[in-house]
């Protein structure tokens, strides 16, 4: 029983570890996040909420995927880039909240702040400030 389930745990850890988050599939989530973010601006320039919320959701879905692998012991870009996707959902979040009450200032405000999250880890992470 017990070399059963130590097989079947060795199984799960070896499936899990074969589909590792790639370079592609960041590029592939970083494009999705642009796009999402250009449907919100969009959106709030056309005044079409259901495109915000569309954009939040995707941007929200593809924020949670980033992973950012560490390249040292004392480097902390993972837990950087979590805490700035976790600011990115946060104010993604009241974006959608202030279009939906129609407060587009508000909406335009917490666009520009979800912008800063991005810029700001592709400052610290892709080095761009440098």
């Amino acid at each position: 029983m017990r070399k059963s389930l130590v097989t079947l745990m060795a199984l799960a850890a070896l499936a899990s570890s074969l589909h590792a988050y790639s370079q592609e599939d960041r590029i592939k989530d970083m494009q999705t996040m642009a796009e999402a973010l250009a449907d919100v601006q969009k959106g709030i320039l056309y005044n079409n909420k259901n495109l915000v919320h569309d954009g939040v959701e995707k941007l929200k879905k593809a924020s949670e995927n980033i992973e950012i692998a560490p390249k040292s012991d004392m480097d902390y870009s993972t837990v950087f880039a979590k805490g700035q996707a976790e600011n990115i959902e946060k104010y993604a979040n009241k974006l959608n909240a202030s279009m939906q009450e129609g407060k587009k200032h508000s909406a335009l405000t917490n666009y520009t702040k979800v912008m800063n999250q991005c810029v700001s880890c592709h400052n610290k992470i892709r080095k761009w400030n440098q």
